[in-house]
């Protein structure tokens, strides 16, 4: 089990790799999963929609260990990384008619709140998953050296 201590150093020495490996995967990660992880709309699928649960749980991991107690930060990045991601692939398959049913403007306003949000509450659900200290001279303490 890795504590506290082990988990601040790890994001403080590689902040800016931890950092880019969310932006990256924030932004490839919506452009490619907006027209798979709405229901009703056509590409609809259930396994996509689990594993983008997943990748924005990771995302908001990342984010907790980046910034601590700092949820607007996360929930404006997210959103706008997310617009970014949506606007590149939009503007890579314009004129698609595939893409037609994804024009909605609720849909392209809506979307990146809605990510955002998810991994704004999966940053609290990480936040409070993460190691605390195990403050010295408790019970907990005793148990390890045995």
């Amino acid at each position: 089990m890795i504590d506290e201590k082990k988990m601040n150093e790890l994001f403080q020495k590689n902040r800016f790799t931890f950092l880019m490996i969310n932006i990256i995967a924030i932004v490839i990660h919506t452009g490619t999963s907006f027209t798979f992880v709405i229901p009703g709309l056509k590409g609809f699928d259930w396994t996509f929609f689990a594993i983008t649960l997943f990748y924005y749980f990771f995302m908001g991991t990342i984010f907790a260990g980046l910034f601590k107690r700092r949820f607007l930060l996360v929930f404006t990045t997210s959103f706008i990384l997310s617009a970014v991601g949506m606007g590149w692939r939009l503007w890579l398959e314009w004129g698609e008619v595939s893409l037609a049913a994804h024009m909605n403007p609720v849909l392209i306003i809506g979307y990146p709140c809605i990510v955002a949000t998810i991994i704004l509450l999966m940053y609290f659900i990480s936040a409070k998953l993460m190691p605390k200290k195990i403050p010295p001279n408790s019970i907990l303490q005793d148990r390890r050296r045995i």
